[in-house]
C-alpha cells in the first residue's frame, strides 16, 4: 500500500510539473499545441514529409526519430515537424489512421517537453478536391486528432472557402473571428482526448490559423490545375488558409503535357509561390539536400524533405545539413 501511494505521488507530481509548465508559457504567450504554427510565427523552418504507412511502428519509429527533446529544444533543432498523411491516393481507412494518431501520441514526449504539444503534427490529404463534398472527410479527420487537412485540386476561392467552413465550429456570437462561418459538428471526445484538454477547451482552440490567432487547425490547400493558378490571388486571400502546395506532377497531367520533356512548371509554381508570398500565407516547398541551402533562405518557410518509404535517407540528409548549418 505504501508504495502504491509513492507512485501515486509521483504521477501526481509529474502531471502537476507539465500543467505547470504549460501555465508559465501561457503568461509569457500563448502556447499553440499545433507545432508547426508555433514555429511559423517564431520565422523559424518547418520541415515535415509525406508519411505513407499507418502502421503503430511506423508511428513509433517517427516518434523516435525525432527523440524527447525539451520544449525549447524541439523549436530549435532540425526534426520531423510535421506529417502529410497521404489518403488521397492511398486506401482511406478512418479507423486505421485514428489507430495512427494515438500511436503518435507519447506520454515519453510529453513528459520531455513539459507541456502538450506533440513533436509532429498531423496534416491528413483527404481524397477529395474541392469541387467535391468535402465536410464529411474533414470532419472525420479532425475528430480523431488531425492538427489540419490538405485537400487536393482546390481551382477557386469559393473552394478554399468551403474548405475553412468544414474545418471551424460556429464560433460565438460575439467573437471577431464569425466568418466565414463554420458548420463542422461538435463532437470532440476522441480529439479533445488525443489533444490532452477538456471539450471546451478543444472549442477554444479547434479552429482555423491565422484567421483566429490562437487557432490550432491549418486548412490547407493544393492548388494543380490551370483553373487553381489563374485564380490563386483570390484563393490566398480566404480567410483561414493556412497554408498552398503546388502539385506539379497533376499540374503536368491536368495541362495535357504528361509525357512531354519540353514541358515547365517553373512558371505556374512561381505564380503560386509569389501570390503565396503577397499575401503572407505560407507557400509548401520540397525540399533535398541539394537545394535546401537555397531554400532555406527563401521567404517559404514550410518544407516536405522526404518520405516514410524513401529508402535513400534525403530526409534524414536534410535534417543533418540542417543540424549542422544552424540559422
Amino acid at each position: 500500500m505504501k508504495h502504491c501511494c509513492c507512485v501515486a505521488g509521483l504521477v501526481l507530481s509529474i502531471l502537476f510539473m507539465v500543467y505547470a509548465s504549460t501555465c508559465a508559457l501561457a503568461d509569457d504567450g500563448y502556447l499553440h499545441l499545433n507545432k508547426v504554427i508555433d514555429k511559423l510565427e517564431r520565422g523559424k523552418l518547418v520541415t515535415g514529409i509525406w508519411c505513407l504507412s499507418r502502421s503503430l511502428s511506423n508511428a513509433r519509429s517517427i516518434v523516435g526519430y525525432n527523440g524527447y527533446p525539451t520544449y525549447e529544444e524541439s523549436l530549435n533543432t532540425p526534426m520531423i515537424d510535421f506529417i502529410v498523411v497521404a489518403m488521397e491516393h492511398y486506401p482511406y481507412d478512418i479507423t486505421e489512421l485514428r489507430a495512427f494518431t494515438l500511436g503518435l501520441t507519447s506520454r515519453r514526449e510529453v513528459l520531455a517537453k513539459g507541456n502538450l504539444q506533440p513533436n509532429c503534427s498531423i496534416f491528413v490529404r483527404l481524397p477529395v478536391e474541392g469541387a467535391d463534398p468535402v465536410h464529411a472527410h474533414i470532419k472525420q479527420a479532425l475528430d480523431i486528432g488531425a492538427h489540419g487537412i490538405v485537400i487536393p485540386h482546390v481551382r477557386t476561392a469559393e473552394e478554399a472557402r468551403k474548405v475553412v467552413r468544414a474545418c471551424r465550429f460556429v464560433r460565438p456570437l460575439d467573437s471577431q473571428y464569425r466568418e466565414p462561418e463554420g458548420d463542422r459538428g461538435f463532437s470532440p471526445a476522441i480529439c479533445s482526448y488525443l489533444w490532452g484538454v477538456s471539450p471546451e477547451e478543444y472549442y477554444e482552440r479547434a479552429d482555423t490559423w491565422p484567421l483566429n490567432p490562437k487557432g490550432d487547425l491549418m486548412a490547407i490547400v493544393m492548388i494543380e490545375d490551370r483553373a487553381g493558378v489563374a485564380n490563386v490571388d483570390e484563393i490566398v486571400k480566404v480567410p483561414g488558409i493556412g497554408a498552398v502546395f503546388f502539385g506539379p506532377a497533376d499540374y503536368t497531367v491536368s495541362s495535357g503535357h504528361y509525357g512531354d520533356p519540353g514541358f515547365n512548371v517553373n512558371e505556374a509554381l512561381l505564380t503560386v509561390k509569389r501570390a503565396c508570398d503577397r499575401a503572407g500565407v505560407p507557400f509548401v516547398g520540397f525540399a533535398n539536400a541539394g537545394n535546401i541551402a537555397e531554400l532555406g533562405k527563401e521567404r517559404n518557410r514550410l518544407l516536405i524533405i522526404g518520405s516514410d518509404i524513401d529508402h535513400s535517407g534525403q530526409a534524414a540528409a536534410v535534417i543533418d545539413y540542417l543540424r549542422n548549418n544552424p540559422e
